[in-house]
């Protein structure tokens, strides 16, 4: 543009306009066109190195084993002497309960003198019967008895002057024969009334009951005043006062049980120390529960008719035993974790007997394999393990 001078005085020329917007608009543009194509670079770069890992410098060199997930402890599994508790229950009855009845009839009852739960002693008085008939019946055969003898005498007396005079031939010979027999129908005639008097005696000795042995009246039935018939029970009697507990156990453990092992009989919060007497030789078919007969010592405090629980322990066999800590429970079954080669393995056991800190299995698992005892919560199958100790000593 040529310089133009101004005449003083002149006012000054204005400046030029501004660029106009749309000018601004596309440098905008352009700048974002070239934003967008460095993200597409920087983008097509991941996506490449996802596809395409990098190959490290040296592929022949094996990867690096990971790391132990925890560091446990193990147990071998190992048989122990392991003594395994029947349960049953049952009722208590009297060990043997005599029924004591009488033998005479028509005769009234005159006294009782024991009460139920009284302890008596063998051959001690249980009921009298008013004896006054039998009393006279056996003195009628007393005087019976006497009245034969004076007719034996009589009798001898007769045979022996008959005999001497056989001898002089006073007399016929059937004198002597006659005197003979009247000395044996004498004899005859002593012999019945002896025996009708020894059935006097027993009949007034059954007018009085006494108790054929030691025992506890469980039971007393008979009346003053009351007419006795034959063989009417007069009362009970347990046999030497000895109770028992008649427990029933399932079919399948009758076989462990033998007369003397011990049993304990929970009777409430009460633990009384038994033993097996005898096992019953037959089952029942519709419970399948045969009957164990537990002799109670005599100062148990059970009566006849309670209810108690007991524990029957059979003598102790060797089991596979492994520590109660190992045990796991895994999709609702028992489980043990085993160490194989750094690894632990789950296995599904089937458990028996648990007692003092271990526990019997029963299946799954062989003696000698070491199980993880301390961690096995935490861990999962095929983990690897760092072992602490070789093995630990069972608390058995």
């Amino acid at each position: 543009m040529p310089d133009t001078v101004l005449p003083r005085g002149a006012p000054a020329p204005e400046p030029d306009p501004p660029p106009a917007p749309r000018r601004r608009r596309w440098l905008l543009a352009v700048l974002l066109l070239v934003a967008l194509g460095a993200g597409g670079l920087l983008l097509r770069d991941d996506i490449s190195a996802l596809l395409h890992p990098a190959v490290p410098a040296q592929t022949a060199a094996p990867l690096a084993a990971p790391p132990p997930a925890l560091t446990v402890t193990v147990a071998e599994a190992r048989p122990a002497l392991l003594a395994r508790r029947i349960t049953g229950d049952g009722s208590v009855v009297a060990w043997e309960e005599l029924v004591i009845g009488a033998e005479a009839g028509g005769l009234r009852v005159a006294e009782v003198p024991v009460q139920e739960g009284e302890a008596v002693r063998e051959g001690q008085l249980l009921v009298r019967l008013e004896d006054a008939l039998l009393t006279a019946q056996r003195d009628q055969a007393e005087a019976a008895i006497a009245e034969a003898e004076a007719a034996l005498r009589i009798a001898r007396q007769d045979l022996a002057r008959a005999v001497e005079l056989t001898r002089t031939q006073s007399v016929p010979r059937q004198t002597l024969e006659q005197r003979e027999a009247a000395e044996a129908q004498a004899e005859a005639r002593l012999a019945s009334a002896r025996a009708r008097r020894d059935e006097a005696v027993a009949r007034l000795a059954q007018a009085r009951i006494l108790a054929p042995t030691d025992g506890i009246v469980s039971r007393r039935t008979a009346l003053p005043g009351a007419v006795t018939q034959p063989g009417q029970e007069m009362m009970r009697l347990i046999r030497d006062g000895r109770v028992e507990l008649d427990a029933r156990v399932p079919e399948l453990e009758l076989a462990a049980l033998r007369p003397g092992q011990r049993v304990r009989v929970i009777h409430g919060e009460r633990v009384i120390e038994a033993e097996v007497r005898a096992i019953a030789p037959t089952v029942s078919p519709e419970t399948r529960l045969g009957t164990v007969h537990v002799a109670l010592p005599p100062d148990s405090g059970l009566r006849p008719g309670m209810f108690a629980r007991a524990e029957i322990i059979p003598d102790p066999t060797p089991r596979l035993t492994v520590p109660q800590s190992a045990l796991l429970f895994r999709e609702g079954s028992p489980a043990v974790l085993v160490v194989e080669d750094e690894r632990v393995v789950l296995r599904q056991v089937q458990t028996g007997v648990r007692r003092d800190g271990v526990v019997e299995i029963a299946d799954g698992l062989e003696a000698g394999e070491r199980v993880v005892v301390s961690g096995a919560g935490f861990l999962r199958d095929g983990d690897r393990v760092r072992v602490a100790e070789p093995a630990i000593a069972d608390r058995r």
